[in-house]
């Protein structure tokens, strides 16, 4: 199992460790992960369940973070930063 998750906020950005992600991206990534975490419950995986729930956990909070930092930097609409 992987160790920690691949996802930090810096200066308003969501990286991964292949490269910047859009906080829409992120989200997406977020929503796909916890779902894959639910799965692993129900098949009684725990290695998948709490690997998945690890990255879900680490989007949300790199997501979160990069939405505030764009806010605090004026950005009204954190996405519009993506665009």
């Amino acid at each position: 199992m992987v160790n920690g998750a691949p996802y930090r906020h810096i200066g308003g950005m969501v990286l991964a460790d292949h490269g910047p992600l859009s906080l829409s991206a992120a989200r997406a990534l977020e929503v796909f992960y916890r779902a894959e975490a639910r799965h692993g419950r129900a098949l009684d995986d725990r290695a998948a369940s709490e690997g998945c729930a690890i990255r879900a956990d680490a989007l949300s909070r790199a997501a979160t973070a990069a939405a505030a930092w764009r806010r605090a930097a004026g950005w009204t609409d954190p996405e519009a930063a993506d665009r």
